[in-house]
């Protein structure tokens, strides 16, 4: 590469909910020379998207204007990452633009893993698929709201990563609610396509979705691959684990593609042995295991623990510790693998199970409360508390 037109104290790579909110934190705890790399002009508030999929909420809640959630004082660079030279610590951008850095944070994110899955894409052109994960959530709205009586139902939860699987698993509950209390429950056919040996790894937790889902007459096929899509006769392949074919019709299909990090993260020498392209860190430091100066949090990164907005919080916040204390020769914090899933069982329960990368429940109730109960409290804290400690604290590096 060739030298930086400019060097960084700190420099971002993504300018969603990691990005964004680490360049907030380092700049209140003094760092202030940090510049974010993010070419998109809007900023959304992707857990919003599932309530947007279901008629709860309008796409208009879940947007911004990326400027507007840019903090002040961080300089935001309207571009892409393309390569990173991390012995050098520059960073090349799609305009060709290089930067330097002291140290840098990755917030990248995923990219749907079209090797693994061709023809995503072209299948969301096509009448019948739709995807909250994909931005496609108003088709979703609008293929659950017109679904017939006596129709078939595909969802799909990809193996990891992805954003927060409990996520995943909120279209399938919500569509079905809307069908049970609209008269069409029983009478559509579902399946959910899971490609997993475990749904979420909390014994408890999976085992009280499971039982959710079986009430509602799902057909769940576990260890089971989407491995072709057909969208033009409205079918997908699928495999299991013993390498066995089916074929699934579907009326309605919400799609959750397999993800990976983006290419450039592995010619660029960032992913080391961690699986499917996410960045090679240190999952209790978030640093990175070869190069000191990289930094990275997020979906796209090697957490070992499931993703989810309140997992990342906790990231940043150990991340942005962990950069300070390391240039300060003072030892690092350890992020414990805490994370949330926030399940929406009805359109207005949901559960938000707490547990750390081990699996272990670390609820924050009460102890005499159930922590796995289905809660209305906990569906109106994700659907309206969430989205403006988001907007108004998270971004801002004070939540």
């Amino acid at each position: 590469m060739s030298a930086p037109r400019r060097t960084y104290d700190v420099l971002v790579v993504g300018g969603g909910n990691a990005g964004i909110s680490a360049a907030a934190r380092l700049l209140k705890k003094g760092i202030s020379d940090v510049a974010v790399i993010e070419p998109k002009q809007v900023h959304t508030y992707r857990p919003l998207l599932s309530y947007v999929g279901s008629g709860q909420a309008s796409l208009a809640e879940a947007e911004r204007t990326q400027r507007s959630v840019i903090p002040a004082g961080c300089r935001w660079l309207e571009d892409s990452a393309v390569a990173i030279d991390p012995v050098n610590r520059v960073v090349r951008c799609a305009s060709g633009s290089d930067y330097g850095y002291r140290d840098l944070v990755l917030g990248q994110g995923l990219v749907v893993d079209t090797d693994a899955l061709p023809g995503v894409w072209a299948a969301l052109a096509f009448p019948g698929v739709a995807s909250n994960y994909l931005d496609r959530a108003e088709r979703t709205w609008q293929l659950v709201r017109d679904l017939p009586a006596h129709s078939s139902a595909v969802f799909t939860v990809p193996r990891p990563p992805v954003g927060c699987t409990g996520t995943t698993l909120k279209p399938l509950f919500l569509a079905a609610d809307h069908w049970s209390r609209t008269g069409r429950m029983p009478g559509i056919d579902i399946t959910l396509v899971l490609d997993r040996h475990r749904l979420l790894g909390v014994p408890e937790l999976d085992a009280m979705v499971i039982t959710r889902l079986r009430e509602l007459g799902v057909r769940i096929l576990n260890r089971t691959a989407v491995t072709a899509l057909h969208p033009e006769s409205r079918h997908i392949t699928v495999t299991d684990q013993d390498g066995i074919d089916e074929r699934l019709d579907y009326d309605m299909l919400h799609l959750v593609p397999p993800f990976r990090g983006p290419t450039w993260l592995e010619e660029s020498n960032l992913t080391g042995s961690a699986p499917h392209g996410v960045v090679d860190i240190d999952g209790r430091t978030l640093r990175h295991r070869v190069y000191p100066n990289v930094w990275a949090a997020g979906d796209g990164a090697a957490i070992d623990t499931d993703s989810s907005g309140g997992a990342l919080r906790k990231q940043v916040s150990v991340l942005v510790d962990n950069l300070i204390a390391a240039r300060n020769g003072q030892p690092s914090t350890e992020y414990d693998g805490y994370t949330v899933a926030p399940i929406a069982v009805g359109a207005h329960k949901l559960i938000a199970a707490e547990f750390d990368r081990t699996g272990t429940l670390t609820p924050s109730l009460p102890s005499f409360l159930d922590s796995l109960k289905p809660r209305r409290s906990a569906w109106a804290f994700d659907r309206y508390g969430l989205p403006l400690s988001y907007w108004n604290m998270i971004l801002a590096g004070r939540l």
